[in-house]
């Protein structure tokens, strides 16, 4: 297992969703990162599969947000996985103050878009 000190897909997906609480158009940058039929899980949420649902999804989640702020360490697994240390922060639209670590697993195509991203739930013990 080594520590990721280049940029990945999935530091450009945190960068990404972080710019879009503001921007809200920068979602339609998620084919940047995101293969076409890609799926993503938060915890014990249904998967959201496809760009189009995937987008849908992320407008709905950020869309009670006034800010938010990530800060993360990427790691590339044995396998390739991409393991995502998180600790999110934010404000929402009527000025609530929360926020939640993880870990996200994210898997590339061989293009180098994600195509299944898995956020574990905060009481997921990942050793390492």
């Amino acid at each position: 297992m080594t520590t990721q000190t280049t940029e990945t897909v999935a530091d450009r997906y945190i960068t990404l969703v972080d710019r879009a609480v503001h921007e809200p158009q920068a979602l339609q940058e998620l084919g940047s990162v995101f293969a076409p039929g890609a799926t993503v899980q938060f915890g014990d949420l249904p998967p959201v599969t496809g760009l189009s649902d995937i987008t849908e999804f992320y407008r709905n989640f950020y869309s009670e947000m006034a800010d938010s702020k990530h800060v993360w360490t990427t790691t590339v697994l044995d396998d390739g996985t991409l393991e995502v240390r998180f600790i999110a922060a934010w404000r929402t639209t009527d000025g609530q103050l929360a926020s939640q670590g993880a870990v996200e697993h994210v898997t590339v195509d061989a293009s180098g878009l994600i195509t299944q991203l898995r956020v574990l739930g905060p009481d997921t013990e990942i050793a390492g």
